[in-house]
């Protein structure tokens, strides 16, 4: 008897997946950096450069850009897309990094963001969580 309910069970496991990826308008990436290169975090150009790239390859159009250095350390990046928004703080001495990239068209511009992000942040601990919005 349950091996019969087992694909219904599937079946509708399924559509309401679907359907909620269906609904949304756009995709909010939160990505969590614990452990960053204290060299990375400390210099705040190259911090911006890694951020400039990331949303340079993904294909976004900057509107604007927001920088907002915190003294001894810390920085603060907000960037105004036609897509919607990147932001990024962090905190050096945690060796913490938070970014939120959002986009209202597609989640592959933000993929090709995180990707580098990814890379320019390797060898410390990343989450990426994916919210359908």
């Amino acid at each position: 008897m349950l091996l019969l309910l087992l694909p219904l069970f599937i079946t509708i496991v399924l559509i309401i997946t679907m359907r909620r990826k269906m609904d949304y308008v756009g995709v909010h990436y939160i990505i969590d950096v614990d452990d960053a290169d204290e060299r990375l975090l400390y210099d705040n150009t190259a911090m911006i450069k890694v951020c400039d790239d990331a949303l340079q390859k993904s294909g976004v159009t900057i509107v604007n850009k927001a920088v907002h250095p915190f003294h001894p350390h810390g920085l603060t990046l907000l960037y105004l897309l036609t897509e919607s928004h990147f932001s990024l703080h962090t905190w050096p001495e945690h060796r913490k990094i938070r970014i939120d990239f959002f986009s209202c068209q597609n989640h592959e511009k933000c993929e090709i963001g995180c990707d580098h992000l990814k890379r320019a942040f390797h060898g410390s601990t990343i989450r990426v969580q994916r919210l359908y919005r």
